[in-house]
């Protein structure tokens, strides 16, 4: 058995547990848990529907999973430097607001592209993340504090803009205007599926191999790895860790950044910035890096069965009237048996220890 596997072995029986529990709660109910999760699949992978457009609900569902693996990235690379990212939502709707900034005020195709405004996404959720990186490195405030604390200013910050520089005084919801349409994301086989699955799954697909190579093959990456393994070891080692920890939080804000951009430039039908347009990504991300293993690969496996399951559980409203809030259930069951790993590993060493 490989090394890799053994690695995902938690998160697999976490899954499996949480879906036979699942299953009990269903047959309460009168329903076949079988025929429930085959028709739940389906919806996710296949149509949302039978009468849906062909492959709709894996297009729904590779779109609901995009902002899940940019957040979940963004807790990853941060946690490879021993650091807990709190602040992935308030990263992304830095990098939300910084987008719908740049492309409702430069509305041409020199400054005002989708390029140049997903780099002002990548820049604004790097200062955001980088300043809780600077707050920990510079002066040892604790992360988990610095990023909450940064979330709640960035949420009020949200708030002011939306009713004031940014708000459409022609429109009676409060929101952006719309973007420029040369920033917009391209959608992929809107025509086949009729859903917005965008550019955007193929930028974080690309960010995976990126975030795999760099973690794997760069020496930047093993300076990071070594700090969350030890500083003081790093430090003997001649490694700052200091730096790496600020370089870890700003390419989390990266990561961040780009998912809150493809939430606006893509993700919404009406490509306007609202109130609840990230919804609560940052803080799922959390829960998608911890069942991928803070693994690249892991992470965007772990992103899509999340967003399959929230697609699937349509399915159980629809068909077989049993509540959404199954599917809360099961997400929630599968974190708590993950992160009950190392309570697992505690109690296999003491009886090895006897």
């Amino acid at each position: 058995m490989s090394k890799k596997f053994k690695e995902m072995m938690p998160s697999l029986i976490a899954v499996l547990i949480a879906l036979i529990i699942g299953g009990i709660i269903m047959i309460s109910k009168g329903v076949n848990p079988i025929f429930a999760y085959a028709d739940m699949a389906k919806s996710a992978f296949y149509q949302t529907s039978p009468r849906s457009p062909f492959m709709s609900g894996l297009a729904r569902t590779l779109l609901t999973a995009t902002p899940l693996i940019f957040s979940a990235l963004a807790a990853m690379v941060a946690f490879k430097a021993g650091l807990f990212n709190i602040g992935a939502q308030g990263q992304m709707i830095a990098g939300g607001l910084a987008a719908t900034f740049w492309a409702v005020t430069f509305r041409n195709y020199v400054i005002g592209n989708l390029l140049i405004v997903l780099i002002v996404a990548m820049v604004a959720g790097f200062l955001w993340a980088g300043l809780a990186g600077y707050l920990k490195s510079k002066f040892g405030v604790n992360e988990v504090i610095s990023t909450i604390m940064l979330n709640y200013i960035i949420i009020e910050f949200q708030n002011f803009v939306l009713n004031g520089p940014l708000k459409d005084a022609k429109a009676g919801n409060t929101q952006s205007e719309k973007i420029f349409d040369g920033a917009k994301l391209p959608t992929l086989f809107f025509k086949v599926t009729k859903q917005r699955l965008n550019l955007g799954f193929i930028i974080v697909v690309i960010l995976v191999i990126a975030i795999y190579l760099f973690f794997k093959y760069f020496r930047t990456g093993y300076d990071i790895k070594a700090v969350g393994n030890s500083e003081t070891v790093a430090e003997n080692a001649g490694i700052s860790p200091k730096k790496m920890m600020f370089l870890a939080m700003g390419m989390a804000g990266i990561c961040a950044g780009l998912g809150g951009a493809e939430r606006v430039l893509g993700g919404s039908a009406q490509y306007v910035y609202t109130e609840s347009i990230m919804g609560d990504a940052g803080f799922t991300g959390l829960a998608v890096a911890l069942l991928g293993k803070n693994n690249p690969f892991g992470i965007l496996i772990a992103g899509i069965f999340y967003a399959a399951l929230d697609v699937g559980g349509s399915t159980l409203q629809l068909r077989y009237q049993v509540d959404k809030e199954i599917v809360s259930i099961i997400q929630a069951l599968i974190i708590i048996f993950v992160a009950s790993e190392n309570l697992f590993k505690f109690f296999v060493s003491k009886r090895k220890g006897k």
